[in-house]
């Protein structure tokens, strides 16, 4: 009887320097929409936030899921980052399974080395010039820990997240990162039923007034799965001459 072949293990880091832009959002959602196409055991999410948000609503929602909280403060960083460390390295063994590592907000080096580690980052972004310029700072400081050591990975992704209903035009986001090596997932829009999900009220997450909210999060778990579990990233950036990669939103919305 032939078995199917697993597909390699993934490290994914959502990650920014900047607060409040979604990262436990994102790692949430992504957690629960990969768990709709791939076994929940074979998922674990890294909460490395003190806040726990993503512990908290997991452990509730889905608890099949395996959640670790190992938060990254000045207390416990240099600690805490070597047992993520060893989680990622570990975690390079197993087919077939993958780890999303909410990371929180802030500039420790140690932690954005440790973000480089991964396969790829998510990073989560408004179109608000307040939060585009300390990202495209992070993508900066991200691009020099590459080219230090001489890495094709991470993966940058950048996820355009609590986009206003409507809005098309992302030309400007394109423009801003057009020098960096970052692809475009796509757009996220400005979800009330998420704030409910964060509220505490989960039996709302599957109601239907909530159907914008799970296509969204639908569509980006396809887009993480095609280009990211299923390496298509890798095949893109095999191919390309040497420019920077700024995948186009028809693509990222197949």
């Amino acid at each position: 009887m032939a078995t199917t072949k697993l597909k390699e293990a993934k490290s994914i880091f959502v990650a920014n320097v900047k607060g409040g832009v979604g990262k436990s959002t994102l790692s949430i959602m992504l957690a629960r929409a990969l768990a709709d196409n791939i076994p929940p055991q074979n998922i674990t999410v890294i909460d490395t936030d003190l806040q726990r948000t993503a512990t908290e609503f997991l452990t509730n929602s889905n608890p099949e899921i395996n959640v670790e909280f190992l938060p990254i403060t000045p207390a416990f960083e240099n600690t805490n980052i070597s047992l993520v460390q060893q989680f990622i390295k570990q975690n390079e063994f197993r087919p077939g399974h993958v780890v999303i590592v909410d990371t929180p907000a802030g500039s420790s080096q140690r932690l954005w080395n440790l973000v480089a580690e991964g396969y790829c980052v998510l990073i989560p972004t408004t179109l608000s010039n307040a939060d585009l310029y300390p990202t495209e700072n992070f993508i900066r400081s991200m691009d020099k820990v590459k080219a230090r050591y001489g890495k094709s990975y991470p993966h940058l992704i950048v996820c355009p997240n609590k986009i206003p209903f409507g809005q098309k035009d992302f030309s400007l986001m394109a423009e801003r990162l057009k020098n960096h090596d970052v692809v475009i997932g796509p757009a996220l829009r400005d979800l009330a039923s998420v704030r409910h999900f964060y509220n505490g009220k989960l039996e709302n997450w599957e109601n239907r007034s909530n159907t914008n909210a799970q296509s969204d999060f639908r569509q980006f778990g396809s887009f993480i799965e095609k280009y990211v579990l299923d390496g298509e990233l890798d095949k893109i950036y095999s191919q390309k001459d040497g420019g920077k990669n700024i995948l186009p939103f028809e693509k990222a919305s197949n």
